[in-house]
This record gives C-alpha cells, structure tokens and sequence, in this order.
C-alpha cells in the first residue's frame, strides 16, 4: 500500500504580542480556535519598516463598521519577516497582505498592498456569505467554469478531507482548463496521481505515474514521482520493475518518510510479498 502521502501542514510559532487584544499572535492558536468555531482566520501580515501597515493597524483595523465585520473572523496578526514559510506557501510577496484562511490553513484569498476599507469590507463580507471553504469554492467556480485554479483547490480540499472521487475529478477537470499554465497543470497531474495510488485501481495508477514521467522529465519532483511509481508497481504486482526503480532511486531520498517507505516496499519484495 502507498502510505503517509496525504498533505502535511506546518505549524508556525507565535510572534511578539500587540496590544490589540483582538488580534492573536499564534497562528496555531488560531486554527484550534477556527475548527472549534467553525471560523475563517484574518492574517495581517505586516513588516516593522512598512509604513502602510501602520496605517491599517491604526486606523483601518480600528473603524467600527471594518471592526465589527473582522470580529467574526479569527484574528491573528504575524510579523512575515518571521515566517518565510507563511510566505511561500501563500506566495505572500509584499506588505501589508491580509490573508484569509480556514482552520485547516487552506488559502481562500488575499488582499495585496493598500488595501482601502472599502477593499476590506467587501473581502471579508463575501467570505462570510459561506458557511465552509468547499461552499466559497463552489460559488466562485460558478462564476468562473472554466478556472482550473478553483477546480485545484477544490481537488486539495477533497484530497485533505478523504473524498478521492471527488479529488480525481477536480484535479482532472484542473488538468484539462490549465493548458496555458504549465506550472499549474503539472501540481494538478501530480496529484491527482497520488489520489489514484490511495484509491482505485493500481494499473491505472501505474499508468498515471508513467505518464507523469514521460511529460515532465525535467520535473524538480521527479525522484518523488519516481517513488510513488515504484510503490505502485508493487502494489500491481510488478516487483521486478518496481525493486529496479526503488533500488535506483534510494540514494537520491531525502525525507525520512520517503526513505521509510522505499526501505519497506524493497523489504517486502525481498521477502514476497
């Protein structure tokens, strides 16, 4: 079986405190506290030189009407010099960036650089039209059918919750629409290939992962793909091909997960099953 590919998500420590006691300085906090209230979380990503952060923290935050609105969200307010793994993961390039999530930590939105009260107001109220992030999604591919970037995230929030069916198909559905993006289409493939080597039948997985080879052969997740496809052929019942690619791939592991999994998968070969 393949194991331990479902997404991990990191945690981030807490920052320096403000004096706005409605605004938290955890973003971990933060998540146990959206679950628990069923929430989305407002990030205020800021720097100490940017000058326009100020002027949101003091005046914007601070307006009643944009107060009121935010008190329904979880509030956390992080320094993102920080956190450069906040950063990447939502591509937060400059500051101020509001940033907009749910208690799982899947991106919904964001709102970069000067952002007006008005931008605010009409952000966040939308947001709060939902009762989930899967229904924001849906609302928004309604608008847009043919975005394959709603349709990626729909397939990773699917992909998190278990729901493979529905992963396959919006990962699928993200592949067709993303032919003028290369990047995104190739995220989408990939995972959509995991999806299939946790559910369904091993060939077509087996298939999948060839494939992924064959289109990307310079892909930076190739010795990944690489794995999952030995692993697949194991569990088809192709141990030959499957030890000689296990075996040619070891050395180039980094993460202990993948070394683990590898290590077993030759184990078990090796003892035939």
């Amino acid at each position: 079986m393949v194991r331990k590919i479902l997404p991990i998500f990191f945690f981030l420590i807490s920052s320096s405190l403000f004096a706005d006691s409605n605004w938290g300085s955890s973003i971990q906090k933060g998540f146990e506290i959206a679950k628990h209230d069923k929430k989305f979380i407002i990030v205020d990503v800021f720097a100490d030189w940017c000058t326009y952060c100020l002027v949101l923290e003091k005046e914007i935050f601070p307006d009643p009407e944009v107060s009121k609105v935010l008190d329904q969200f979880v509030r956390v307010r992080l320094d993102g010099e920080e956190f450069p793994n906040l950063r990447k993961k939502y591509n937060i390039e400059g500051y101020p960036t509001i940033l907009f999530i749910d208690g799982d930590g899947n991106y919904v939105t964001k709102i970069s650089g000067l952002a007006t009260k008005e931008d605010i107001l009409v952000v966040s109220k939308r947001i709060l039209q939902e009762p989930s992030l899967e229904s924001y999604l849906k609302t928004e591919l309604r608008k847009n059918q043919n975005s394959p970037d709603i349709h990626f995230r729909l397939g990773l929030l699917y992909f998190q919750n278990k729901e493979f069916e529905k992963a396959e198909l919006q990962f699928t559905e993200s592949i067709q629409k993303s032919k003028s993006l290369p990047v995104l289409k190739e995220n989408a493939h990939f995972n959509l290939n995991l999806v299939k080597s946790i559910h369904g039948p091993k060939d077509s997985a087996v298939k999948s992962w060839k494939e992924y080879l064959e289109l990307y052969p310079t892909s930076t997740r190739k010795t990944t793909a690489k794995l999952y496809y030995g692993l697949t052929l194991k569990d088809a019942g192709e141990s030959k091909l499957a030890k000689s690619i296990l075996t040619e791939i070891k050395p180039q592991l980094v993460s202990e997960t993948d070394k683990t999994m590898c290590n077993e998968a030759l184990s078990e070969i090796e003892r035939g099953f």
